[in-house]
């Protein structure tokens, strides 16, 4: 029989694989929009687009040449091909080409264009393009390559093109132009790229900050209002002042704005990690461990190998007292998941069925109890 699976199936993106499609001589009464099947009368796949049963090999019936085309058909490759007049038009296996007279002079206008190079030191080279993409016009537009700088004594002006300005100095900047030389005062007090420096007095950066060695902060409370922090350290320490023995909880405290926050935290006074679960009472819950889920999951599931090679309905004694129970099922051989009837049929007893008797032992049943 087959199994109904009342709710849609997720794969997330992998293969349904070996699948076969519902095979009918008529199409499926009632159907929905985007349902299929296979009609083994016309061996057509179709789908239903709402309105109608559509072949999903697609709805072009034909192909026509139109104007300027030949060729075309209703089945099959087909091909279409450009007719071409052979008086203006010449098509080789690799080229197109226009025979003499086949365009007329009002289409191509010959171009006004001065050949020579455009272009220097002091000139950018300028172009005009008509409507139809052709050269119209060339020439040259001259740009200044003198620098003019404004200072207390005067202006120097620099040939970018021939002279050279260069900055030097340390507490003053000293600039040279030419064969002279000019004294930039730099405040003493602004930051150095290099050597050691104290800065004094409140700071606020506006743009990005780099620093490539160590950041200590030895202020009292360190405040980051971001909502992004990235973290190249693995281990975080908490408590990093802390020495002789152990007094103080740990751990990480989440704001939650007008509610009351919640914790995740080391306790120790029990020695435990715990969750925070009901923040507004300050109730902690601790996590289980892994020794713990072992034995809550041993005294409260069962496990059998089933299949005799004649039954197809397997009762299972679990003896676990509810029905509130999960049954799982899997191949004993491939350890793949499988999937068969399954009813609850009393407080300690699960049926199993499937459409097919499977051989001796071919299945592990695992039921596991809601607590």
């Amino acid at each position: 029989m087959a199994q109904k699976f009342l709710t849609s199936i997720d794969l997330t993106k992998n293969e349904l694989q070996n699948a076969v499609i519902q095979n009918l001589a008529t199409a499926p009464s009632s159907p929905v929009k985007g349902q299929i099947y296979f009609n083994t009368g016309d061996n057509k796949l179709y789908v239903y687009d709402g309105t109608a049963w559509e072949p999903i090999e697609g709805d072009i019936q034909s192909v026509t040449a139109g104007d300027g085309l030949s060729g075309g058909g209703d089945s099959g490759a087909v091909t279409l091909n450009v007719n071409v007049d052979d008086s203006t038009i010449e098509i080789n296996s690799d080229s197109l080409r226009v025979k003499a007279g086949g365009i007329g002079s009002n289409e191509l206008a010959a171009t006004t264009v001065t050949a020579g190079s455009y272009g220097s030191a002091t000139a950018i080279a300028t172009f005009t393009v008509d409507a139809d993409g052709r050269l119209t016009a060339a020439g040259e537009a001259s740009i200044s390559t003198d620098l003019d700088i404004a200072g207390d004594t005067g202006t120097d002006t620099i040939s970018l093109a021939s002279e050279t300005l260069t900055f030097t100095g340390g507490d003053g900047v000293t600039t040279s132009v030419a064969s002279s030389a000019v004294t930039i005062d730099v405040d003493n007090t602004v930051v150095r790229t290099s050597g050691a420096q104290t800065i004094g007095g409140d700071k606020t950066f506006s743009d990005n900050v780099v620093i490539s060695g160590n950041l200590t902060v030895s202020g009292s409370t360190t405040t980051v209002n971001t909502e992004t922090i990235l973290l190249a350290d693995n281990i975080i320490t908490l408590n990093s002042n802390a020495t002789g023995s152990a007094t103080e909880n740990a751990g990480i405290e989440v704001e939650r704005g007008d509610d009351a926050n919640a914790e995740l935290r080391w306790n120790e006074t029990t020695d435990k990690w715990q969750i925070e679960v009901d923040p507004a009472n300050d109730t902690y819950q601790n996590i289980a461990t892994e020794d713990y889920v072992a034995t809550q999951i041993s005294d409260n599931s069962y496990a059998a190998s089933i299949g005799n090679g004649s039954s197809t309905a397997i009762a299972v004694t679990h003896g676990l007292g509810t029905r509130d129970v999960i049954v799982q099922l899997f191949d004993n051989a491939t350890y793949d998941t499988v999937y068969a009837d399954v009813v609850r049929t009393d407080v300690n007893n699960v049926t199993v069925t499937f459409a097919v008797a499977p051989s001796s032992n071919a299945y592990r049943v695992l039921v596991q109890k809601i607590s």
